[in-house]
């Protein structure tokens, strides 16, 4: 797992390697992978010189041991060791705080503020940061009693044994950035970030509806311009117009600059570059005027719907805690203007990082400074520049005791994507995907009616259940129609397209009854259809209606991008319910019979 402290929110790269000379000690050789910042490797060592010295082991060591842990992830070990550390008579007393942190990550709420409330220091920052500790204890207890009912699934076909994470949207394809995919796409040079041994990061880009093999969907982004870099690249964002790119970058070369703080071999910070796309090629990237920092970094760059305002993380002087969300204004000439913190409501004491830029405008970022679940939280805040209203957490399932981070959605949908170390992942952070009918409805305080069937239906009475692309209110009572209506209408609703198993693509003879579908909605302009979409019984209960609602929001994105107005649409996933033959549990059926029942369907309302 990435380091998630000051330098992980800026997936800092620290020079040097370990060499483990049989000569050394093992203890030598720990302090000085700790003093590299190389956890894993710190960790690992401290461990077993413990192990030798038992109870003689002195806490100093403990406490780095159990950072180390932390620091990589290994929340449950550490909090093990912090425990054995608050028995000791010469502990510090920062060592309540870490363990308070380690069991919050754990989710163990109760233990956590016992913890905090054994904290006791003259520091402002640190009085600062147990307010918010037991405050967010109290919260999560609050937030977990009534959980949203969502399924979080993680992609498989995305998810490596090392740490992927979802970085935004650039058209139809999902970015990411990852330190596994080069085992699937290409062999690599096998060097390893030392902190973490895990592989450096790379950008790519992934296009869901993809033919082919699922290795194949994925593609590294922009090879011939990103490729000749060392160590980290990523997060990467693009303009609307897809001719400007924003890439976050570890300074190159051999000699790291020192400043004599932090790790004793220096810190290979993050730069911003850009490049622009002339002829069908991409320029040479150059660092972003005005936005870098010596002995700084800059990165997480995104731009605005606009593309007026870049949003970026940084460390520079002038902020708040550890990393603070910036940004600057495009000027006249196409140039950058200064950067300009953005304030208190967002940032903290702490670490701000991950923005990302969704529903027209609305900022998410991830934030250990304001109250919350455990590690990094997810937030969305309304606003832009320096002005903005409080961040709102958003809860579980979304947030967990564990780092969650890089809230994306698709289309600006109930589709969604976010990346997380918490526990059941297969690596050290996993991408996982969700469908959220009534996240809108639920993040700006609309009640939703009662939905018992898992689907989504018109709504009664005149109360709203929507979504952005989702109609938002109720249709009319049925109407008398002209024999040319009522032609148009058994033509739309006879329509009948099918998927293939576990697929939400669209099918060219699918698209095909879509156009036709798409020329009457523009004849009958005040026409809304109901879209229900079903599953075959292959597979549980609760993964179908996820399914089904996959297959909603494919045909709700066709239609838009034939320019049919989404308010006019609604939709219900109806899972594996109302097969069209006997195809149910336990009942044996051929593959055509199956395939009959994944389906979508259509139905006229006013």
């Amino acid at each position: 797992m990435i380091q998630r402290s000051l330098s992980i929110a800026l997936l800092t790269m620290l020079g040097g390697s370990l060499f483990a000379q049989e000569q050394k000690s093992v203890l030598k050789l720990a302090e000085e992978a700790y003093a590299r910042e190389e956890y894993a490797v710190a960790g690992a060592l401290y461990k077993r010189q413990a192990r030798s010295k038992g109870d003689k082991t002195p806490v100093t060591l403990l406490m780095k041991m159990a950072r180390s842990f932390q620091e990589t992830g290994n929340f449950r070990e550490a909090a093990g060791v912090y425990q054995q550390i608050v028995t000791r008579p010469d502990h510090p007393a920062s060592a309540y705080f870490a363990y308070g942190e380690a069991l919050r990550q754990l989710e163990q709420y109760d233990s956590a503020r016992q913890q905090y409330n054994l904290f006791n220091t003259a520091h402002a920052d640190s009085l600062q940061l147990k307010a918010i500790a037991l405050q967010s204890c109290d919260s999560a207890a609050l937030w977990l009693q009534a959980p949203a009912s969502l399924q979080m699934n993680p992609v498989k076909e995305l998810n490596t044994r090392s740490s992927d994470i979802v970085t935004g949207m650039n058209g139809g394809e999902l970015l990411l950035m990852s330190s596994g995919y080069h085992r699937l796409l290409r062999e690599g040079n096998g060097e390893k970030d030392l902190r973490t041994q895990q592989p450096y990061y790379n950008a790519y880009a992934y296009r869901q509806n993809k033919q082919g093999n699922p290795t194949m969907f994925l593609e590294e982004l922009a090879p011939a311009l990103l490729g000749q870099y060392d160590y980290h690249i990523g997060p990467v964002c693009m303009s609307s117009h897809q001719d400007t790119l924003y890439a976050t970058i570890n300074i190159q070369g051999k000699d790291v600059p020192f400043t004599g703080k932090g790790p004793v071999n220096g810190v290979r910070q993050l730069q911003i570059f850009q490049s622009v796309k002339k002829d069908g090629k991409w320029t040479e990237p150059v660092l972003l005027p005005g936005i870098n920092v010596a002995h700084h970094s800059s990165s997480h760059a995104v731009l605005n719907a606009a593309g007026n305002i870049l949003y970026f993380v940084s460390n520079r002087p002038g902020g708040a805690g550890q990393t603070d969300i910036w940004y600057c204004e495009k000027q006249a000439d196409g140039s950058w203007g200064t950067p300009v913190n953005c304030g208190g409501k967002i940032n903290t004491v702490a670490a701000e990082s991950f923005p990302t830029m969704n529903e027209d405008d609305v900022l998410y970022f991830s934030s250990k400074g304001h109250p919350g679940l455990g590690g990094y939280d997810i937030f969305r805040v309304k606003g832009e520049k320096s002005s903005w209203e409080t961040p709102m957490n958003m809860k579980a399932p979304f947030n967990s005791g564990a780092d969650d981070i890089s809230f994306v959605l698709n289309n600006n949908g109930p589709e969604g994507y976010f990346a997380s170390n918490r526990d059941g992942g297969m690596g050290s952070d996993d991408i996982y995907r969700f469908v959220d009918i009534d996240l809108f409805n639920r993040l700006n305080g609309i009640q939703s009616p009662e939905v018992t069937d898992h689907s989504v239906r018109p709504p009664a009475n005149g109360e709203n259940h929507h979504a952005p692309g989702v109609a938002t209110h109720q249709p009319g009572t049925p109407r008398q129609l002209t024999a040319e209506e009522e032609a148009d209408k058994q033509n739309l609703e006879q329509l009948k397209f099918l998927y293939d198993y576990n697929s939400a693509r669209l099918l060219a003879e699918s698209r095909q009854i879509l156009d036709k579908a798409a020329e009457v909605m523009k004849r009958r302009q005040d026409w809304k259809i109901i879209i229900s979409s079903y599953a075959d019984n292959r597979g549980t209960d609760q993964y179908n209606t996820y399914l089904s609602a996959l297959r909603c929001l494919s045909v709700i994105d066709y239609l838009a991008g034939k320019d049919i107005d989404p308010k006019r649409l609604y939709y219900a996933n109806k899972g594996e319910t109302e097969p069209v033959n006997g195809c149910k549990d336990g009942v044996p059926c051929d593959e055509d019979e199956y395939r009959q029942n994944r389906r979508s369907e259509l139905k006229v309302v006013w």
